[in-house]
């Protein structure tokens, strides 16, 4: 039998993971959520991770990371640590699968996305930090995009007018595109 399995994930995949049952699915299997927004703060994210990493090998598990690349060597960080890392530079790609997420990428490099978590706490994770309220700052960060693709899951609220307020604050336009977990659904299949 199959050691117990922790999957530590950023809580941009909470809904995803809720979604797709996997505790259900996998009773093997113990999900833990690190805020999303320590991606801001690469050092404590790797704090935040090793000492997750350290109370699930204390338990015995196997353990799998469920990331992207939210701090320059996290590849080489999971290594090191004997974890396995689920596959994807970026959670957008993890939800929506490298082919489709490429595609769109490929048919405007200009793209930005957004998804739930990021809409919802805007205002903290880039507003407020990247002093987006001056002109010329938001010109400084947001000039080679051309567009807002909300990447919209299945247990999302209705966040349209908030995708649409920040579309027209940046200055750009929106485009909904639905989360298609097939990708990521085979992978973890895969690994557990």
């Amino acid at each position: 039998m199959r050691p117990s399995t922790s999957l530590i994930a950023c809580g941009v995949f909470r809904p995803t993971l809720e979604h797709l049952g996997v505790e259900e699915r996998y009773p093997r299997v113990r999900s833990s959520y690190l805020p999303s927004n320590l991606h801001l703060r690469p050092q404590d994210l790797r704090r935040q991770l090793s000492e997750t990493i350290t109370s699930a090998r204390q338990r015995n598990e196997r353990i799998l990371c469920l990331y992207g690349t939210c701090f320059p060597d996290i590849d080489d960080f999971c290594r090191h640590q004997g974890v396995t890392k689920v596959p994807g530079f970026h959670c957008f790609e993890m939800l929506l699968g490298s082919e489709q997420y490429e595609n769109i990428i490929n048919e405007m490099p200009g793209t930005y996305f957004l998804e739930r978590d990021l809409i919802l706490n805007f205002e903290e994770y880039c507003l407020e930090p990247l002093e987006l309220h001056d002109e010329e700052m938001r010109k400084s960060f947001f000039e080679h995009y051309e567009r807002i693709v909300y990447l919209r899951q299945p247990s999302d609220p209705d966040l349209l007018s908030k995708a649409n307020e920040l579309a027209t604050f940046l200055q750009l336009s929106l485009e909904i595109r639905d989360a298609d977990y097939s990708h990521l659904k085979k992978i973890l299949n895969d690994l557990f």
